[in-house]
């Protein structure tokens, strides 16, 4: 018996709901009602929600510091955290003078997309900030010992072929300044994702706070 009354009351509770016009597709004007074609209230719209940061110094560059002996050259190459914001990754590419003379780079990090093998990838380099709606310029920098100068890699992990595969990178070839040695590195967290658009961004050098 205490079953069925508490069906019974279940199902007085719903006639009551349908009959007031106050649930959700009703088209009743009650308390809880959405008009057709309004938005959902506390639901941010896309054409609302930001689609990349506008100020490059706000990317995230925190990683561990770089170990070992220091390169013939006097500067080491490493790599930051990624920032995977809405489909936009960015990657700090780091520079650090650990020698003991004053070294000079200016424009562009020369960068290459690596397999897992350490082989050139079909990916292409376009220099620029346009992709992250950043305003850096190229400029010559001279790093003192124990300076830091930072650029980032940019890319979308898109995919919109099906019959393009998709490109990840295992590793990533960064030559500081003509004439110098690259330098492998591999991403902390991951390989890159570049989805099937072949392409990375890359911003120029820029002097950075340690």
């Amino acid at each position: 018996m205490a079953v069925a009354a508490l069906v019974v009351a279940a199902a007085g509770c719903g006639t009551s709901g349908a009959g007031s016009g106050s649930g959700p597709g009703s088209g009743g004007s009650g308390a809880g009602a959405v008009a057709p074609g309004a938005p959902t209230p506390g639901l941010v719209m896309p054409s609302t929600l930001p689609t990349r940061p506008s100020d490059m110094s706000l990317w995230p560059t925190e990683a561990p510091e770089p170990e070992g002996p220091c390169p013939a050259s006097g500067v080491r190459v490493s790599l930051g955290i990624t920032d995977g914001a809405l489909g936009l990754r960015a990657m700090g590419v780091l520079l650090d003078n650990c020698g003991t003379r004053p070294f000079e780079v200016s424009g562009y990090p020369d960068v290459a997309v690596l397999d897992e093998r350490r082989e050139d990838l079909e990916v292409t380099v376009r220099r620029g900030t346009e992709a992250a709606g950043g305003t850096a310029r190229p400029t010559r920098i001279v790093l003192r010992p124990g300076q830091r100068a930072q650029a980032s890699v940019m890319w979308r992990n898109t995919v919109t072929r099906a019959d393009v595969p998709a490109t990840s990178g295992a590793y990533l070839r960064v030559r500081p300044a003509p004439g110098v040695e690259p330098q492998t590195v591999a991403p902390h967290d991951g390989p890159m994702d570049l989805g099937n658009t072949g392409a990375v961004d890359v911003t120029p050098w820029q002097l950075a706070e340690r």
